[in-house]
């Protein structure tokens, strides 16, 4: 099973893929430490606010519309995961959709992960909406 998350941001898509695709901003709304690139065949290190450490490989990356990625290392068995996020107009502003997996319907870290997912699109809503992002 894959997780399923959406949020509108009140902003276009151009600046809600500058929020996901810079390192900089992202460490910001994430709200922990990054390193390393999003770029197609790069590597993004990720270290959470409380500690856990996630490796993605970015695997497609198409501007202000779509970004996939594959986890590559991280706790329990997070490696091997894909990470799908997709930028659509709506409203005036940005569906931002976001798809984790593949899960097993009885894995303990699923109810945490899926928690984790819809804070994290929240911050970037909120970051996005009330902060100049730039380049």
């Amino acid at each position: 099973m894959r997780l399923h998350h959406a949020i509108e941001v009140n902003a276009p898509r151009e600046k809600v893929y500058l929020a996901l695709t810079d390192i900089g901003q992202m460490a910001v709304w994430h709200k922990g430490s990054v390193r390393g690139a999003i770029a197609p065949g790069a590597e993004l290190h990720l270290q959470t606010e409380n500690g856990l450490d996630f490796g993605w490989r970015t695997d497609t990356l198409e501007a202000n519309r779509e970004l996939s990625q594959t986890c590559i290392n991280g706790p329990g068995n997070s490696a091997g995961k894909t990470l799908q996020i997709s930028l659509k107009d709506k409203n005036g502003g940005t569906l931002v959709t976001l798809s984790d997996g593949e899960w097993q319907q009885d894995a303990p870290h699923l109810p945490l992960c899926n928690t984790h997912w819809a804070g994290v699109l929240h911050n970037l809503k909120t970051v996005v909406e009330n902060r100049e992002v730039e380049r």
